[in-house]
């Protein structure tokens, strides 16, 4: 855990896309006031999940942060219509496109908790249209939605 005197709530992996930089920060920084470590990479959570020595490279940002800040929290989004994927047209409909990145959010929460099986891990779905959706056993949230302005 963390051996220095500087604690953060929470690691957060995000795409790089700029597109939905403002709204995930609108809302982490609502729901972690005292800030977060922000690993930011094209896919999110695709390199976790790739070749190995992408995810080598990626777990070790991760583990760095955990090291040097323990965050309780380690946050993975992803996104609709990410280049690093193919984009939406690579999907047969939003919804099929939606299960896709729940499986991969699901799959990389499989890898970390293998690693922190103690830190608690969330996943968030962005969408275009300004909402964010958290996944968790097997349902799903609204818990931000740019379009109504509501947190």
């Amino acid at each position: 855990m963390n051996s220095n005197s500087h604690h953060c709530k929470a690691l957060v992996l995000q795409c790089i896309d700029y597109r939905f930089r403002r709204i995930l920060y609108d809302y982490f920084s609502v729901v972690y006031p005292e800030g977060y470590d922000l690993v930011s990479v094209a896919g999110g959570v695709k390199d976790l999940l790739g070749d190995e020595s992408a995810s080598n490279y990626l777990m070790n940002q991760l583990m760095l942060s955990c090291k040097l800040h323990g965050p309780d929290i380690i946050v993975l989004v992803q996104h609709e219509d990410c280049g690093a994927y193919g984009e939406s047209v690579n999907f047969k409909s939003k919804e099929a496109e939606e299960k896709f990145q729940q499986n991969e959010l699901d799959r990389a929460e499989d890898l970390l908790k293998n690693c922190l099986p103690e830190t608690q891990i969330l996943k968030y779905y962005a969408r275009l249209s300004g909402e964010i959706m958290q996944f968790s056993a097997g349902s799903q949230e609204l818990v931000h939605d740019l379009r109504e302005a509501k947190l």
